[in-house]
């Protein structure tokens, strides 16, 4: 029996909760193995810990290279099958590393973990939006990125216990549990390309509305031609309407992510002498905010412009940097002290990204170039995160946390200036010739 229009939003919602579940158990086996892959690829004899610097290194180039391929108008692979291809060369490369204790082995791997990551993180957003109505992005996405992680995390404490009682050996069975977990997003990512986007059900709608007007009034009358489909933005056109976005994810892992994940742990352990202890407690700490506070700060910012929730988030970088500068002038409680609020504060500051970065991106750009402003913004992330520690490891040979912080919030302010009005879809930042942009 078909469905009718009434059944297509339970039915769409069905189809992202069950998309955002299993992405959650990705997620959650992801985070058994990220600590150790690098453990696990440095006890291999041929690979060593140069081969762990290959390893990374290779996949950020590969993950690049697709997102940008992916980005320019030469390659156009439909989302669901994107992300499906990038889900199945991500188990690719964990099987390998289970087997692989070569350099070149290594390599490979890293090759098929960076082209997954470049295909998934270019097709998941798109698919996601396909299913949500535009009242109801925020929430999704910030839903999102509360599951992903809070899932990270927990997985992360079980492999830890999970190694304490059985030998690093255990790894390996890890890392193939670790591919399985990617097969039921792929099946729920199979099981969305049957379910009628919100796009689709619109127009479908409006169709029958007006050959239900021609039928009543114009029976006499030819039906009106089809509206022709509408021609793809070429990589100039696109790269303009995703400027703000894509400069702002970059901005967001050159001076935020990567310095919280690389720089922070650094500071806090070699001009800190914090112990690893309380680096895990800021990790955790960060984690929980997330859950706890995601919900009521999306709440918040729902009724306001996504670029303001963009400012919101880098102010609450800043404030975070600003207080562990401060305190790192202070004996080693109130330096300790300043690091976690750093750590509060940068949590908050996610929790106004992850609700308000993506439905800005989606405003930006047709519907049908989503994909590829989305490959590129990964692209940008994928910079952002490659030359970001090397900016914190830079400050961190000044001897003293503060120099380290101190200009990290200033630079914020540089990431914000990326967040200025550029126009959404239909305003003047959009070209205005026909035979270049697409119709509606």
């Amino acid at each position: 029996m078909p469905q009718t229009s009434g059944d297509l939003p339970a039915l769409r919602r069905r189809s992202v909760n069950r998309i955002l579940v299993l992405h959650g158990l990705s997620s959650f086996c992801y985070g058994m193995v990220f600590p150790f892959i690098g453990i696990h690829l440095a006890a291999q004899p041929g690979i060593g810990t140069t081969g762990v610097a290959v390893y990374y290194g290779v996949s950020g180039i590969a993950n690049l290279a697709v997102s940008l391929l992916l980005a320019s108008a030469a390659v156009r692979i439909p989302r669901h099958a994107l992300g499906i291809t990038g889900l199945l060369l991500w188990l690719g490369c964990f099987l390998l590393l289970t087997r692989g204790d070569t350099l070149v082995a290594a390599g490979a791997a890293a090759v098929l973990g960076g082209a997954g990551q470049g295909c998934f993180m270019a097709a998941i957003i798109p698919i996601v939006n396909s299913l949500v109505p535009p009242g109801e992005r925020r929430q999704v996405f910030a839903r999102r990125y509360q599951i992903l992680n809070a899932t990270l995390a927990a997985g992360s404490l079980v492999a830890g216990l999970f190694l304490t009682v059985f030998s690093r050996e255990a790894i390996t069975w890890l890392l193939i549990a670790n591919a399985v977990g990617y097969l039921p997003v792929a099946f729920a990512l199979g099981l969305a390309r049957r379910v009628p986007e919100v796009a689709e059900a619109t127009e479908g709608a409006e169709s029958a509305e007006s050959v239900q007007s021609a039928e009543d009034g114009k029976a006499g009358d030819a039906a009106a031609p089809a509206a022709p489909a509408a021609p793809a933005l070429g990589t100039v056109l696109l790269v303009r309407a995703a400027l703000g976005a894509a400069l702002f994810q970059f901005g967001a892992y050159l001076i935020g992510y990567s310095q919280f994940e690389a720089t922070a742990p650094l500071v806090a352990d070699q001009l800190m002498d914090t112990g690893i202890g309380w680096i895990s407690v800021m990790l955790t700490l960060n984690v929980v905010v997330i859950v706890v506070c995601q919900r009521p700060i999306t709440k918040l910012l729902e009724k306001r412009p996504e670029e303001h929730g963009l400012r919101i988030a880098v102010a609450l970088w800043a404030t975070g940097l600003v207080l562990a500068g401060v305190t790192a002038f202070g004996p080693g409680p109130l330096q300790l002290t300043g690091l976690l609020l750093y750590a509060v504060f940068f949590a908050l500051g996610e929790c106004a990204y992850s609700c308000s970065f993506h439905p800005w991106l989606i405003s930006k750009v047709p519907d049908g170039e989503l994909t590829r402003a989305s490959a590129l913004c990964n692209s940008m992330m994928g910079v952002g995160m490659l030359f970001g520690p090397s900016i914190g490891i830079a400050l961190i040979t000044t001897d003293h946390a503060a120099w380290v912080w101190l200009p990290l919030a200033a630079l914020c302010g540089l990431v914000a200036l990326t967040t200025l009005r550029r126009g959404t879809r239909g305003t003047s930042s959009t070209p205005t010739d026909p035979d270049l942009v697409p119709a509606g």
